[in-house]
């Protein structure tokens, strides 16, 4: 299957799937007729052939390490892929590859978000120009995919993705957005009958109801921004606090002969500032945790999306005869085995971000309880500074005090809010509703079987 790149392209339609399955090693077991079309293979030329013989030599090896390491640990990869098809000509595609019983199922689409698909471009040069030094330097194709799999990575790092993973996390599913903003959707057969008209009619209720959730979590993506912000300004808050709490007990101690019960418990307040500062890290850490993992949920439902929306098209060609009836069956059961996988790992990813909200819930109670402490004793204290004999010294001060307090007090109140706002997107799905209609299209795959 070897040739040379004509300079020609083709492009993928807006509304086209193409879907493959491999074995583990990556030859080829099942295509749709749009992958044949789009590869510009005979169907009987792919079955067999390694999934690399649409390998565009312009990719860097670097990409497919990458992916290699994502799908052999049994994760779902991502990637812009730029393919080089039977007659010369090159086409981009919008690969995810998911783990499918022993082998895999790769999904592709049109890229749609061509700034990104364009800085992909640069980033996979920068990678094959890397790879293509170090082989003229006498490295194995083994060696140069690991450099370029490093450079892929420290470009990315440039971008402000700290690995490959929150990078696919981050574009998956706005591309999967932008395909729904450019009116994509699944095209209706009311009079299909018989296990693909089925399979249409509950698939495509699947797909809404996931794509529902993905709009909910999209719209939900200024509420992870508003907790980092929230978390930022109360902090400064305390760091304001705790710098009017120092130059206090500065002033007072200067006092300590004239008000020594003043003196004495300003101590206390600052190790009680430096208390509230480390509840403040950890619960810092748990909104990076919450974000991180609500980017890993929208990633787990776009996969579950697209699956549905496979299985979708796969039945309209069935019904439309495009896909031969001899090999429709074993096709629709790959497929409907990658969507309840697709299911199972949205479901985990919801269980997960569910627990994480919870614990987020408890860290802003704990912060919360602190804060009360910190109250109370600043309210103490300042009511014995007012009575003292260094009020007057202490007039700017205590404004300053009070500013702060109040200031931590609102981000915190926001903060609680804001969590609470955030967890609900998740919290109201009806994962039960889901997992019915998922049952129906498992027990049609077996009527199929």
């Amino acid at each position: 299957m070897k040739r040379e790149p004509t300079g020609a392209f083709h492009e993928v339609a807006l509304d086209d799937l193409f879907f493959s399955t491999t074995d583990a090693k990556g030859v080829i077991e099942q295509v749709n007729e749009v992958f044949v079309t789009m590869a510009r293979f005979g169907r009987g030329e792919l079955i067999g052939a390694p999934h690399n013989c649409i390998r565009h030599p312009d990719m860097p090896g670097g990409v497919f390490r990458l992916m290699w390491e994502t799908i052999g640990a049994r994760r779902a990869f991502s990637g812009y892929v730029f393919n080089l098809a039977g007659d010369g000509s090159s086409y981009w595609a919008l690969a995810t590859v998911s783990p499918l019983g022993k082998g895999y199922i790769s999904v592709r689409s049109r890229p749609i978000d061509l700034g990104m698909r364009d800085t992909v471009l640069s980033v996979y040069e920068a990678a094959r120009e890397a790879e293509d030094a170090a082989m003229a330097g006498g490295e194995s194709a083994g060696r140069a995919a690991r450099i370029g799999e490093e450079v892929i990575l420290a470009e990315l790092a440039k971008l402000g993705f700290g690995s490959y993973e929150a990078f696919m996390h981050a574009f998956l599913p706005r591309e999967l957005e932008l395909r729904q903003e450019a009116g994509v959707r699944i095209p209706e057969r009311p009079q299909a009958a018989g296990t693909a008209g089925a399979l249409l009619a509950t698939g495509t209720a699947i797909e809404a109801q996931v794509r529902e959730l993905a709009g909910a979590l999209a719209a939900s993506d200024h509420l992870a921004a508003a907790l980092e912000r929230r978390v930022d300004a109360a902090q400064r808050a305390l760091d304001r606090l705790e710098e009017a709490v120092a130059n206090a007990r500065f002033v007072v101690s200067g006092n300590r002969a004239v008000e020594p019960h003043v003196a004495r418990a300003a101590p206390a307040l600052e190790e009680q500032c430096r208390k509230m500062a480390e509840t403040l890290k950890g619960l810092r850490e748990a909104v990076e945790e919450t974000c991180g993992l609500r980017h890993g949920l929208r990633f787990a439902v776009s996969i579950a999306q697209l699956q549905a929306e496979s299985v979708c098209r796969f039945a309209i060609a069935t019904i439309d005869g495009r896909e031969a009836a001899a090999a429709a069956n074993s096709a629709t059961q790959a497929l409907v085995q990658a969507l309840e996988n697709g299911i199972d790992a949205m479901h985990a990813s919801l269980d997960v971000d569910r627990e994480q909200a919870a614990r987020l819930a408890a860290r802003i109670k704990a912060a919360e309880s602190a804060l009360t402490v910190t109250t109370l004793l600043l309210r103490k204290w300042r009511a014995l500074v007012e009575k003292s004999e260094v009020r007057h010294e202490m007039e700017a001060l205590l404004p300053v005090l009070d500013a702060g307090l109040a200031a931590l007090v609102g981000e915190l109140a926001g903060l609680h809010e804001t969590a609470g706002a955030f967890a609900g997107e998740v919290v109201a799905f009806e994962s039960a509703q889901l997992q019915q209609r998922l049952d129906q299209i498992l027990s049609l795959n077996l009527i199929a079987a």
